[in-house]
């Protein structure tokens, strides 16, 4: 099949620039002790973590017990799952997934955290294993006093939940404009990491896994001292806005296919809207930049630009999504593509499993 011949607006990614950012960041750990631990909120299928663990990913990070199903049924993993696991429904969902022999391992950042743990674990009778979430500087969860970081080290182990480590996520940094304000943004984020580091080996829990980072952070976080892994997901499809700030470290491989339903004179409408593209980091455009998106509403787009006045009513045209994390988020099916053609369709397992 053509890609022309695909129905809109749906998902296009080009298979080849998927594999060479997969192979870019893995040459980049290669000969580097901190690792790569990709994202799985970026690519949400087995298929591409199967082949990021296959160019020497150490495991997978996920952000949701059902992407962690999702892996599991795969056969996929370790998994390290950076957020916190809260509810007894929820913790026996983990306790359930640790019952089938998977390896996780899930961020506290509270005495209650532990407690729940460590009650799943009394109830199921499986093993948990947990790092501790530092606050680096975003303020969203995490522990803010080295201190406090030390104390739960304590519980966990007095808990008889497996102690790992700390993690952070200096997400407040890794979409900033120049690679100087990441940079120092960045190594800011990754001083307070250290000092938890430090609290921790004084006080006799030196941690086995320090992980931290996004993308955009992803070369500053791995020759920092003491990191052991980096969690970065956006680099394997690498949408509009990481492209902005970063251009030419990785190839855009995803786009939406979409259809043009009307021409007028000062702008061109197309068939995708909000239930197929998202905004939220800015408004779409081709890849070229020939033809900008300049509202969405929920089945329709605006295309306005230099490049709008050659378009007709059926044309397709592909637009880059600004992100692409909660673009992907919207569909089911990955259309993989070699130049024109399409080579197979590639589900995605994972969409839409927030819980």
């Amino acid at each position: 099949m053509k890609v022309s011949e695909l129905d809109t607006p749906c998902l296009l990614l080009d298979y080849h620039a998927m594999e060479r950012n997969i192979a870019t960041m893995a040459a980049h750990f290669a000969s580097r002790s901190a690792k790569i631990r990709p994202h799985f909120k970026t690519p949400k299928t087995p298929e591409v973590a199967r082949r990021q663990l296959a160019a020497g990913a150490i495991g997978i990070t996920v952000a949701k017990l059902g992407e962690a199903e999702v892996l599991v049924d795969a056969g996929l993993g370790p998994i390290l799952m950076a957020n916190q696991v809260v509810g007894r429904q929820k913790i026996d969902r983990l306790m359930a997934l640790l019952a089938r022999g998977a390896e996780i391992t899930v961020a506290i950042e509270s005495e209650f955290n532990i407690r729940e743990l460590a009650e799943g674990a009394k109830r199921s009778g499986q093993e948990a294993s947990a790092i501790i979430e530092v606050d680096s500087g975003m303020h969203r969860c995490g522990t803010g006093d080295p201190a406090e970081t030390v104390r739960l080290a304590g519980l966990l182990e007095e808990s008889g939940i497996r102690y790992r480590g700390i993690m952070g996520y200096e997400g407040h940094a890794v979409l900033l404009p120049t690679e100087e304000e990441r940079r120092d943004k960045g190594s800011a984020a990754l001083a307070i990491i250290d000092r938890h580091v430090e609290a921790l080996a004084e006080a006799g829990f030196p941690p086995e896994i320090v992980s931290v980072a996004g993308t955009g952070t992803f070369a500053i976080a791995g020759d920092w001292p003491g990191v052991t892994e980096v969690q970065a997901g956006s680099y394997v499809f690498m949408d509009g806005r990481y492209q902005a700030v970063m251009p030419g470290v990785f190839e855009s491989a995803l786009t939406l296919l979409t259809t043009v339903v009307s021409v007028h004179e000062r702008y061109a409408v197309c068939d995708a809207g909000l239930k197929s593209l998202t905004g939220e980091f800015g408004m779409p455009a081709s890849i070229d930049g020939r033809i900008q998106v300049r509202g969405l509403s929920e089945e329709h787009a605006h295309l306005v630009g230099e490049g709008f006045a050659a378009l007709r009513p059926g044309d397709k045209i592909e637009l880059l999504p600004s992100h692409g994390d909660t673009t992907l988020n919207l569909h089911d099916v990955y259309n993989l593509r070699r130049g024109d053609e399409v080579l197979e369709q590639w589900p995605i397992l994972a969409a839409r499993k927030f819980r």
